[in-house]
């Protein structure tokens, strides 16, 4: 057998590498980690996008000449939103597989299964990156690829106000225990009876020493007693605090995004300053997966967990079998009115 009879072994055929890339689960970044958003694939490569009594609403896209959807009625704006397309190629090349042949076919499948491997992790690792990062946009209602271009804007396209609460951390007479009962009274209303798990607050670094250090906390918490409550007047509280009946959490991560000038910039998750408020498990927040940029897979539906797509070709002049990925999604929340800046 030749080097490429055995690159194009069944073991390393399209399906099953695309089912490798997918092992484990999505779970990167604390939303992943938190099953904030749920996948739903779709058939289409766009979402139209109308706005119902404060609710954005998906309208499926339909075949021309074929069933309409039903009218909408109320609704006050409507746009069309490309899922965004995420490509990313690598190639098995001679100098991946050099010297490997003259060790037995056993070997040189094993060692083949490797070299896919340590390259499809890679790879996986970087739409991973990408799917965070988009994550994070679509929590602030904004969500942005690698080049800082608004992909989705939704409060400003559907002319929506977002709920915006100063905690006023820099006056010690601020009653934060207070503060976060409104703020959860506030999030239960636009939710409209839909269920929650709870609320959960995401802090960049300044807002969140500023919250658990604040005055009206160390005062409340001086004597408590309890077990399991941890006093960031005692404690390095570094990650997680709850305090009357909240749980904040600090959110330190940072993704580069390419500049027109071909520069790079820090954009932060969550601006150092301010924080994010939302519900966790709701209906609300989705991750739309769109089918892989190929002819047999046109109009169809990707398979549920399948987010990131492979397939391999031959390289011409025999120089080895290249290694196309690719990824097809857009995080959104229907409702954004439950997403809840907090400044300080």
């Amino acid at each position: 057998m030749t080097p490429l009879d055995y690159l194009t072994a069944p073991e390393f055929a399209d399906r099953r590498l695309t089912e490798a890339i997918n092992v484990p689960p999505y779970r990167t970044g604390r939303l992943g980690q938190l099953g904030l958003f749920t996948d739903t694939p779709i058939s289409n490569t766009f979402v139209r996008i109308g706005i119902t009594d404060g609710e954005i609403t998906i309208i499926p896209a339909r075949e021309r000449g074929g069933p309409a959807n039903k009218n909408m009625r109320g609704d006050r704006a409507e746009t069309i939103i490309s899922v965004p397309h995420f490509p990313l190629d690598d190639a098995i090349t001679p100098s991946d597989i050099q010297n490997l042949m003259v060790y037995g076919a056993d070997f040189v499948m094993e060692t083949l299964a490797r070299v896919y491997n340590e390259k499809l992790a890679l790879m996986r690792s970087k739409h991973d990156a990408t799917h965070s990062h988009l994550d994070w946009g679509a929590i602030n209602g904004l969500v942005i690829d690698g080049e800082n271009k608004v992909l989705a804007d939704l409060f400003e396209t559907f002319g929506l106000t977002q709920e915006v609460i100063s905690f006023a951390l820099g006056v010690t007479t601020t009653d934060i225990a207070t503060l976060n009962a409104s703020l959860k009274s506030m999030i239960r209303r636009h939710l409209r009876g839909a269920p929650a798990s709870g609320v959960r607050v995401f802090a960049g670094g300044e807002w969140y020493d500023a919250y658990v250090r604040h005055q009206s906390i160390r005062e409340a918490l001086k004597y408590y007693p309890a077990a399991g409550q941890r006093n960031p007047a005692r404690e390095d509280i570094a990650d997680e605090f709850s305090f009357a009946g909240l749980t904040v959490e600090r959110v330190d991560e940072e993704f580069p995004v390419r500049l027109p000038d071909n520069t790079f910039a820090i954009r932060p998750a969550v601006p150092v300053d301010e924080a994010i408020a939302l519900p966790l498990g709701t209906p609300y927040f989705k991750r739309y997966v769109a089918p892989p940029d190929t002819i047999f897979d046109a109009n169809r539906p990707p398979s549920p967990g399948a987010k990131v797509y492979v397939s391999t070709d031959e390289l011409p002049h025999g120089k080895g079998r290249d290694v196309h990925t690719e990824s097809n999604v857009l995080p959104v929340c229907l409702r954004p009115q439950i997403m809840v800046r907090l400044t300080m």
